[in-house]
């Protein structure tokens, strides 16, 4: 029997540094081509991914938006490809010459609108419904994030598979050994816990002001890493964007692991954090409790006072917190496996192409 093959649109792959997409994508690659024939699709305005695996860059007007590359280059390269297209982030294109997979990662767009312009919340809107009906199988990382595309795009359960993200095994306790080493190139001294910026629904600024009200009491450190960027004060470290090499270790070191996000379709950061057995100080907001469920320090809801009080129970009670680290690791431990991914990813191929 010959071997599906299935183009993929492989763009997350070329940001750098990768983000949870990106890194998605790249636990699962392997091991889906050692049962089908990937062709990887990148955007050859950009750096290509330095993979083993086939991979076809297509053009697209220098200046034409990321949106355009999929509904301009795409279809061109799937005419005659005797496949199925996978597209990774909510997108397919319009024409679509070859039966497809969409995943779906989460709906932020649709139920946090304040992270957006309205006219790039409108685009994300009308890319995610036309690919969530067009596609013969949609997958999405988790049940919260099941339930929300059925409610919002009218889609059938059965067309839906829930593939958890694996956590990539350089997120462990050990790596804590190698987190002075990372302090002392960030400049951060003594105790810390790590908050995440970027996307306005990951509450930095709640962070940064529940990190306020326990730091007298607690002398930790605020270290903040991300794109987003935060106003120098005594006692806050902004890391930036943190080298892959360097995250778990600077993860692991960490008291807490701050996180008053207001959403999350799966939420790779607060897994990669029990991974290291780190404590989650966090809300039971979208995906998370399905994620974590008795691991994380749980606060009534991802405001700064809530959040706080949080911090101050892991930063100050030393049982409690060890007591989390051992629920962190156990349940970092019964999480899905990559594998697990890979396989559920492609029986969605497999009833995709058949369907």
């Amino acid at each position: 029997m010959s071997r599906l093959r299935v183009a993929l649109d492989a763009r997350r792959l070329q940001d750098r540094p990768l983000g949870g997409v990106g890194r998605s994508l790249a636990g699962l690659l392997d091991r889906l081509a050692t049962e089908i024939d990937l062709v990887l699709l990148t955007d050859a305005r950009r750096r290509p991914v330095d993979t083993p695996l086939e991979q076809r860059a297509l053009p697209c007007p220098r200046r034409a938006p990321e949106a355009i590359w999929i509904q301009y280059a795409v279809p061109r390269k799937l005419r005659g490809f005797g496949g199925l297209f996978h597209g990774t982030f909510n997108q397919l294109p319009f024409r679509l010459p070859v039966p497809a997979v969409v995943t779906i990662h989460d709906l932020s767009f649709e139920v946090h609108p304040e992270g957006f312009s309205p006219l790039k919340r409108r685009a994300f809107q009308l890319q995610a419904r036309h690919a969530a009906r067009a596609a013969r199988r949609v997958i999405v990382p988790s049940v919260a994030t099941k339930h929300e595309v059925v409610a919002h795009y009218g889609i059938s359960d059965d067309q839906i598979f829930v593939t958890p993200w694996g956590v990539e095994p350089r997120f462990n306790r050990a790596r804590a050994d190698e987190a002075p080493d990372v302090c002392e190139r960030l400049g951060i001294d003594g105790r810390y816990v790590v908050a995440m910026g970027g996307a306005p629904r990951r509450g930095l600024e709640v962070a940064v002001a529940a990190w306020r009200r326990v730091r007298h009491a607690t002398g930790v450190t605020l270290v903040v890493v991300g794109s987003e960027r935060v106003r120098p004060e005594p006692g806050l470290v902004d890391a930036g964007a943190v080298d892959d090499d360097e995250w778990p270790a600077l993860l692991a070191g960490a008291d807490a692991f701050c996180y008053p996000t207001r959403y999350e379709g799966f939420g790779v950061p607060a897994l990669e954090s029990i991974a290291s057995g780190t404590p989650v100080v966090c809300a039971p907001v979208g995906s998370l409790p399905e994620v974590l469920q008795d691991a994380a320090e749980w606060c009534e809801g991802p405001t700064a006072d809530a959040i706080a009080r949080g911090l101050r129970h892991v930063l100050t009670d030393t049982g409690h917190a060890d007591d989390l680290r051992h629920r962190s690791l156990k349940r970092a431990a019964e999480q899905p496996s990559w594998d697990d991914a890979a396989r559920t990813t492609l029986r969605a191929y497999r009833e995709a192409f058949d369907a």
